[in-house]
């Protein structure tokens, strides 16, 4: 599948580096390689490579409860990845979610992983742009938003596109890596290879900016500790990698323990902090009293 929309030399380059060739394959093949039977593949046998963000599925969880949406729900997942926290969340709660992605190859294995589970009917994916989200306005019951503004330079359209296709009343989830006191930045990192495909901003600027779309913060939460005890244990790699035969270096590369020991220093320097939160797009009759 070619990407319908036109792309930047920037979202061109991001795009080719979330962009592994033959994803699919490769992570049955490592399913394979573990025993396991295709016939009755689960959520948790995929998730050492499908839930590609900071403390995984149990952050995934989290976000889940604090969320608070329900099976009657339909849920935009916007920067979905491969669908792992996508299909947990229907799992979880029984809402319908459609994700999208800037990748064709994620959306790619995403498909097909989901229909590997038989959540095809629930669970639904496009590849696009989240500056031009091909949706209606107030199309959806909530936004889904886990570790993707990292490599979005326009936050405000990325924020304004979502608070647009959000119904009132309605909210939205982000779980985002922010900037930090110190702006030094150590490269490459799980989610840019370079500076020129990370475009962090200080969490007081995040918080402005989704307010600056029309939302109200209902819920901000510092993870940073949280974090750091998740990395805590990220070494500096020596020699070749020893890789697991599952792992979330299938989607950004074989020097993910580099990137994951680069990710600790980060936080430990207080370059990159984690930041959670609920934005709730305001009811009419509330924004006029």
């Amino acid at each position: 599948m070619i990407a319908s929309w036109p792309m930047t030399e920037d979202i061109a380059h991001i795009h080719g580096y979330y962009s592994p060739n033959d994803l699919y394959n490769k992570i049955i093949d490592g399913l394979n390689r573990l025993g396991k039977d295709l016939s009755k593949v689960t959520l948790d046998d995929l998730q050492p490579v499908d839930e590609f963000h900071i403390r995984g599925d149990a952050a995934t969880k989290e976000l889940i409860e604090l969320a608070e949406f329900t099976a009657d729900m339909h849920i935009l997942d916007v920067g979905c990845g491969i669908g792992g926290s996508t299909r947990r969340l229907s799992h979880e709660t029984g809402c319908r979610v459609t994700g999208i992605d800037l990748s064709d190859e994620y959306i790619d294995a995403a498909d097909r992983l989901t229909r590997l589970l038989n959540m095809q009917e629930r669970v639904r994916f496009q590849a696009c742009s989240a500056l031009e989200l091909p949706f209606e306005d107030n199309s959806f019951d909530g936004v889904w938003s886990l570790q993707m503004n990292m490599n979005v330079e326009d936050k405000q359209a990325w924020l304004n596109e979502t608070y647009r296709v959000l119904k009132p009343g309605r909210r939205a989830i982000f779980y985002e890596v922010c900037a930090h006191e110190n702006t030094h930045i150590h490269f490459p990192v799980p989610w840019a290879q370079d500076s020129s495909m990370s475009f962090l901003v200080p969490p007081e600027s995040f918080r402005k900016i989704i307010a600056s779309a029309g939302f109200e913060i209902a819920v901000w939460n510092d993870k940073t500790d949280l974090a750091q005890e998740a990395f805590a244990n990220a070494t500096e790699p020596v020699g070749d990698p020893n890789l697991p035969v599952l792992g979330v270096y299938l989607l950004v590369g074989s020097d993910i323990q580099t990137k994951a020991y680069n990710l600790r220093r980060n936080l430990d320097e207080q370059c990159v902090s984690l930041i959670e939160s609920v934005a709730v797009k305001p009811s009419p009759s509330a924004s006029s009293t």
